[in-house]
């Protein structure tokens, strides 16, 4: 049967659908103070142009990932605890999370983020009058995200 390209939105997840957890011992413990999370994937390359081409090449060199999230602070216990009794210590903490899209029909989208080190500016404490207070973390990703679960379009339209 030929698809026809035809959107169909009964199939589309919104932010509401998605979860992020935190492995906290050997359990993954629901975040559910997030309210935006973002993993995203960046591409390195070098530049080469060869003689004679007025055209510059980029070649993949390799890649990274970056965990990045905002939560309302309603406990310190999962994430900010670990991380300073452990830089007093002397060392830097290894997380590992899970992101879960569920769509309307059950599906799950489900994506170990596992060996993430904080990277960049990690928030402690940002509070203003009248706002909730949140903190912004950031992490890297030093393993390659593995899917555990994979989505698939449910309907077909016939062309």
């Amino acid at each position: 049967m030929a698809k026809n390209n035809t959107l169909n939105t009964t199939e589309l997840m919104t932010g509401k659908d998605g979860k992020l957890f935190v492995e906290a011992g050997d359990v993954n413990v629901f975040l559910a103070e997030i309210n935006t999370y973002t993993v995203n994937m960046n591409v390195n390359t070098t530049e080469r142009q060869p003689v004679g081409s007025i055209l510059v090449h980029r070649i993949p060199t390799g890649v990274t990932f970056d965990l990045t999230f905002t939560e309302m602070v309603i406990r310190d216990d999962l994430l900010l605890a670990p991380l300073l009794e452990s830089i007093a210590k002397g060392a830097i903490p290894t997380y590992n999370f899970q992101g879960l899209a569920e769509k309307p029909d059950g599906q799950q989208e489900r994506i170990a983020f596992n060996n993430a080190v904080p990277n960049g500016t990690f928030g402690i404490q940002n509070l203003t009058p009248g706002e909730v207070v949140e903190r912004e973390m950031n992490f890297s990703l030093n393993q390659i995200p593995q899917l555990i679960q994979q989505i698939a379009a449910t309907y077909e339209y016939a062309g």
